[in-house]
């Protein structure tokens, strides 16, 4: 959590410095076209012979309203042509970046070898790093080896594979490609690649328009003769236009390859921190140096986007200070330094493994896992709880995971049983799979929701939740939250319609005993975090982030319903939360805890959206706080891990699978 909120301060820093040379860049384009288009509107020959300044520029007789309302009108055409690439992205995410480059979208139920590898992969990092799982994009037509990262948030995101690195990479080559790309959504880096696209995309405007006028003024001289001076007259401005434009685009692409050079060795070191083998990066990097088509990316659009990619995707460049990648070699000897670029000659297709053949061939039902409880995972699901209970720092317990959240994360997926994760890759199994998460165990209460899933449901997701309702209720509590994000990516195909009816029986069966416990509370918070973002994408938020201060009743109820949900005994719930406040100093009050009042769940909801609005610095002290609050007891129970799962979703901070693990010593029922 910790490297997640500095590594996003870094990225805002950097985005502001974006802002800094974007502002400089317009600054000299504007500047030079407006005194082009000044001394063009000023120019008279016949006074020539009596000024020894040319065309009246001395500054004492310079136009300087008329100067301001040019300079005014090549700033707002710059804007606009900014501001369109932007919102024409923003309003597509990372999907409408995969399909602009030819991008198919892979299925959560597809069949092809390749692409249920590649899902699977994808499905791991996503648990492992605490993110919902993204859309994913094949391209087809790309015999390269190359992916990106696009979007502008954790819930718009999409990763794009293309053919060659699904057919090339073995399985280890490619889980660090694809951990490349997640520490890419981890890290911000996907909202810097957007903005440096709207960026060039603004300044490009003067140049495209120039050009028009060049086309135009050609076109107008042939079609009238040569004897009409205006066609000369809009030639000129055409191509000084085009000159000063692509001038500016020239700057700024100089700024946007300076900075994906250093955020590309960010993501390679972050990839291997998260794999802790570098090995599988350093492999995939090889085969790009021995494959003829390399990591080029073949498509028109390719040189957009050139800065989002994992290897370089254009030709090389004559100077480095124009790639937006560093050299494949230094990239590959920091990950390996005996490396001395012996590339291999010849590339085949990364052979398929009988292990990988059985794992991802046709679902069928396997024995003793339809009806009984879900298989536990190794002990090693539970390392991090046990060094806590060691007497470990919890700062130096979270940091020294790293590679073992991969870990994990495939151990919980295993432990699904193996009907109920297929079934939540497609559209009816994964609104199966939710409803059946919420059916109450109390015998009268469920007669009650099945009622409300026989009038509203479709008859197909009734049939699929009565045959997987026996594994469901056997699922271990730790394994529910791991589920419903394995259904998201099939929630996010359904029509907004299906949607809207789904959302509607999700809220009957939450209440139809009138009351919202923890755990549908928090089931509820995850989805509709994500699939509200998808179908209603939300407008962004000018509004400033409120202080500390004016925030401490929010954080006093939020740290008050954690310390009394999981520490029973009351001067243990005091304890912990007194331990945890100190984060914020003496000047913090408890409102809530100190007058005797408890924080219901609807109070806590509110909190957090309030809490959700602060700066980046005052949502990791509150992190900081609630994870001192709910391991002072050096135990975490799955009722506060779930919790603690619904905050980190509010303030925007991803969860490692630690979090949803169940320590030996949680009590049964929890």
């Amino acid at each position: 959590m910790r490297d997640f909120f500095e590594q996003q301060h870094l990225a805002r820093r950097n985005t502001f410095r974006l802002i800094l040379y974007f502002a400089a860049a317009v600054s000299v384009v504007v500047g030079l076209v407006t005194v082009f288009l000044y001394v063009l509107t000023t120019f008279n020959p016949s006074r020539l012979y009596v000024s020894v300044t040319p065309f009246n520029l001395s500054p004492r007789q310079w136009n300087l309203a008329l100067m301001d309302r040019i300079a005014i009108s090549v700033l707002f055409l710059i804007l606009a042509g900014t501001l369109y690439k932007y919102l024409r992205l923003r309003n597509g995410g990372g999907s409408l970046i995969a399909q602009l480059l030819g991008g198919r979208v892979i299925y959560p139920d597809t069949r092809d070898f390749h692409e249920r590898r590649l899902l699977n992969i994808i499905e791991e990092m996503a648990i492992a790093s605490g993110i919902t799982v993204p859309s994913v994009y094949l391209l087809d037509r790309e015999g390269g080896i190359n992916a990106f990262a696009a979007g502008f948030s954790q819930e718009d995101a999409a990763i794009g594979v293309t053919r060659g690195a699904v057919q090339y990479l073995s399985r280890e080559e490619l889980q660090g490609v694809i951990a490349h790309e997640f520490s890419h959504i981890l890290y911000g880096d996907m909202l810097i690649n957007v903005r440096l696209q709207g960026i060039l995309h603004g300044i490009l405007v003067i140049g495209l328009l120039g050009e028009i006028m060049l086309k135009t003024a050609f076109s107008s001289e042939r079609s009238q003769g040569r004897n009409q001076g205006g066609g000369v007259y809009a030639a000129l401005i055409g191509l000084v236009l085009l000159i000063f434009g692509y001038t500016g685009v020239f700057v700024a692409r100089l700024i946007k390859s300076a900075v994906a050079r250093q955020r590309e060795f960010l993501a390679d070191a972050a990839a291997v921190q998260f794999t802790r083998n570098p090995m599988g990066l350093a492999g995939a990097l090889k085969k790009i140096g021995g494959l003829a088509a390399g990591s080029k990316i073949q498509d028109p659009h390719a040189s957009e986007i050139s800065h989002m990619f994992f290897g370089n995707g254009l030709k090389e460049s004559w100077f480095n200070v124009f790639s937006t990648h560093p050299p494949l070699l230094a990239r590959i000897q920091r990950l390996d330094p005996e490396f001395r670029g012996d590339f291999p000659e010849r590339l085949t297709f990364a052979p398929i493994s009988e292990e990988e053949a059985m794992m991802y061939a046709a679902p069928v039902d396997r024995p003793g896992v339809v009806t009984g409880e879900s298989p536990r995972a190794g002990d090693g699901r539970h390392a991090f709880i046990h060094s806590l209970a060691a007497g470990r720092p919890l700062r130096e317990a979270l940091d020294s995971q790293g590679g073992e959240y991969l870990r994990l994360a495939r151990e919980i997926i295993d432990s699904i049983p193996f009907p109920v994760r297929e079934a939540a890759r497609n559209g009816f199994g994964a609104r199966a799979v939710i409803y059946g998460l919420l059916l109450d165990a109390d015998s009268t209460l469920r007669v009650k929701q099945l009622g409300v899933l026989e009038r509203e449901a479709e008859q197909e997701v009734r049939q699929e939740l009565e045959r997987l309702l026996p594994a469901i209720d056997g699922l271990l509590p730790e394994l529910r939250l791991p589920l419903a994000d394995l259904a998201i990516p099939a929630l996010k195909s359904l029509s907004p319609s299906q949607y809207e009816t789904f959302k509607r029986i999700v809220d009957r069966l939450m209440q139809a005993d009138g009351k919202v416990n923890l755990f549908e509370y928090t089931l509820h918070h995850v989805l509709l975090r994500h699939l509200e973002a998808h179908f209603h994408p939300p407008q962004p938020s000018l509004a400033p982030s409120p202080s500390l201060a004016r925030m401490s009743e929010e954080i006093s109820c939020v740290l008050s319903l954690l310390s009394r949900l999981g520490h029973g005994d009351e001067d243990l719930a005091r304890k912990s939360l007194m331990q945890a406040v100190r984060i914020f100093g003496k000047e913090m009050k408890l409102f809530g805890y100190r007058s005797g009042r408890e924080c219901s769940l609807k109070e806590f909801d509110g909190a957090l959206k309030i809490l959700a609005k602060g700066a980046i610095e005052s949502r990791r002290q509150v992190l900081a706080a609630a994870l001192d609050c709910i391991t002072y007891d050096e135990r975490i129970t799955v009722r506060e891990a779930e919790l603690f799962r619904a905050m980190s979703e509010a303030l925007g901070c991803p969860v490692p699978p630690w979090l949803t693990l169940r320590s030996d010593k949680d009590e049964p029922g929890q």
